[in-house]
């Protein structure tokens, strides 16, 4: 009977190590940085029995694209990209070191490691949404444009909102030279965004298809930034 007693505590000992060890959820996890002028962070991070074992590293203009290290012009955007995962595995952790003369994109991926670490705990927040600042895009439209919107979440709530349309071409077109009021219409937009459901605001008169297109944009967006996602 001793012995079973004892069996029983070493298992029971062994038990509560393996839990206390296994501080994350297996899985693979997706999460975004939040999102600067020119750029948004992105970072899939792999669990297995509890440990952080392989990192994925990108990042993505203010287009919306994602940037190719080979052509890039800053090559050490591309070092961190290349060299912060291996950093969080080493350091079960959403540590690294900052590379010189790429702070933002350093910090950027940092901070999504975080926010996947965040989704692989088994004590996740109760919001829907981290706060923060993310970026998404539309659909392209007819005449070969796209939208693509910084939404400002605390709380749950959409608390600041700002857009821009990239042409067919890849640039970004000046609202002035719109032949139509672009700016008084995303105003509108921005005003009722702050007031709707996230990434539901009713049709604008006038402004159909700017409405649907940020609505798709901020619902993107909204992805990005969801916990339990």
């Amino acid at each position: 009977m001793r012995k079973l007693s004892l069996l029983l505590a070493v298992v029971l000992v062994l038990s509560i190590s393996a839990l206390s060890y296994a501080q994350y959820i297996d899985g693979t996890y997706e999460a975004w940085s939040d999102a600067g002028d020119k750029s948004i962070q992105y970072a899939k991070v792999f669990i297995e029995d509890g440990k952080i074992v392989a990192v994925i590293l990108r990042e993505f203009t203010d287009k919306m694209v994602e940037k190719d290290w080979t052509t890039y012009p800053w090559p050490e955007a591309g070092e961190a990209a290349r060299t912060l995962g291996l950093q969080f595995v080493e350091n079960q952790a959403a540590v690294a070191d900052i590379v010189t003369g790429a702070t933002g994109s350093s910090n950027g991926f940092i901070q999504a490691v975080e926010r996947a670490l965040i989704k692989a705990s088994p004590d996740k927040p109760a919001n829907k949404y981290f706060d923060g600042v993310f970026m998404g895009r539309s659909e392209v439209a007819s005449r070969g444009y796209y939208k693509v919107v910084w939404v400002t979440i605390k709380d749950d709530k959409i608390v600041d909102f700002k857009a821009q349309r990239v042409l067919a071409d890849g640039s970004i077109q000046d609202p002035a030279e719109y032949g139509w009021p672009l700016e008084m219409a995303r105003e509108a937009y921005k005003e009722a965004a702050l007031e709707s459901e996230p990434g539901f605001v009713d049709t604008i008169s006038g402004a159909t298809g700017l409405t649907e297109m940020s609505n798709i944009a901020v619902r993107d967006a909204l992805d990005r930034a969801r916990i339990d996602k």
